[in-house]
């Protein structure tokens, strides 16, 4: 238990803590299942080294939780995987599915360091981002040098530094229509990548549900996944731009039970939450009126799909509640 001389944990360090505790507990059992039906020796590596840094790092946030004497998220166990169970996407796939979720670590990790207060807090924070970068250049060299990291395009260097003249540089519906500018385009392709790994866990869980209900909320984010990438698609086809294609021939044709309901569908959840989270930020980085529409009509559709979710996780009793303020007025 924590020393009554030591700081107690802030709401903020507490939500990182208790949800990336969520998350890299959920992620264990992942790559527990992933790194069993790889083929591929150096992605077999690869899912090892990831899964030996995730049982660390919940590991050590569980001891932060219980030192404040936090309970800990109930999480999930071996009944929720079958490791026995068929390939169900290939390997190629599984390295894909490994760097998405890199980027991702990354980011929530620097977001947890910058809420960080306590400077043990603060250490465990920092450790966990140094590994997130370090699995990141490995999956990263690994891409590259099988050949399958698809780039996005490069650009035409200026010939000096340039001032914006005018305000029809925000069109994007009539008038002078500029080209996207390089940071619009990084954030749109790094969405287009998270929606191709959506709909291909998404077209692989319904394929191996046992639960009409449940393959039938997956046939659903297919859809979801399917128009916002086409949608996205679309801004880049229009400035003449490469389009990422779809990863959805990377499943096998098995049906056998791979992972448990309840593992598939917070998995998803999260997915769009991730998702939601890569519009916002893109957001706050547009300068076209087009863009701003268009991201803003996916948020609105993807917070839509995401409640649907989120219903169904409370109704099945799935979804483990995140400590919270204390509402006195109920006391």
């Amino acid at each position: 238990m924590r020393s009554p001389k030591t700081m107690s944990l802030t709401s903020s360090e507490l939500g990182y803590l208790w949800t990336g505790y969520s998350i890299n507990e959920m992620s264990t059992w992942y790559l527990t299942l992933f790194r069993e039906q790889s083929q591929d020796e150096k992605i077999k590596d690869l899912y090892t080294y990831a899964l030996k840094d995730a049982i660390e790092i919940v590991k050590e946030r569980k001891k932060l939780l219980s030192y404040d004497g936090y309970p800990i998220p109930i999480g999930f166990s071996k009944t929720d995987i079958n490791e026995s169970s068929p390939t169900l996407f290939s390997d190629r796939f599984l390295l894909f599915y490994l760097h998405n979720g890199t980027r991702l670590g990354l980011e929530f990790h620097s977001r947890s360091l910058a809420s960080a207060t306590r400077v043990d807090v603060r250490k465990y924070h920092s450790n966990c981002l140094i590994s997130a970068i370090q699995l990141n250049d490995k999956v990263t060299n690994i891409l590259l040098n099988k050949g399958l990291y698809w780039r996005t395009p490069t650009l035409p260097a200026p010939t000096s530094p340039e001032y914006i003249q005018k305000s029809d540089y925000l069109n994007g519906w009539h008038g002078d229509n500029r080209p996207m500018n390089s940071m619009e385009l990084a954030n749109l392709y790094l969405i287009i990548d998270l929606l191709m790994i959506i709909e291909t866990m998404c077209l692989g869980f319904a394929q191996t549900s046992e639960s009409d209900e449940i393959a039938e909320l997956f046939l659903k984010g297919v859809k979801v996944a399917k128009k916002q990438y086409h949608a996205l698609s679309g801004l880049l086809e229009k400035d003449e731009l490469p389009i990422p294609p779809s990863l959805s021939s990377e499943i096998t044709d098995s049906k056998k039970r791979v992972l448990s309901d309840r593992i598939m569908v917070t998995h998803l959840a999260g997915l769009f939450g991730s998702l939601l989270s890569q519009y916002g930020f893109s957001l706050g980085t547009v300068m076209k009126h087009d863009l701003v529409t268009t991201f803003s009509t996916q948020v609105a559709k993807t917070g839509t799909f995401l409640e649907y979710i989120t219903r169904l996780l409370i109704e099945k009793e799935w979804l483990e509640k995140v400590p919270g303020a204390i509402s006195h007025k109920n006391l």
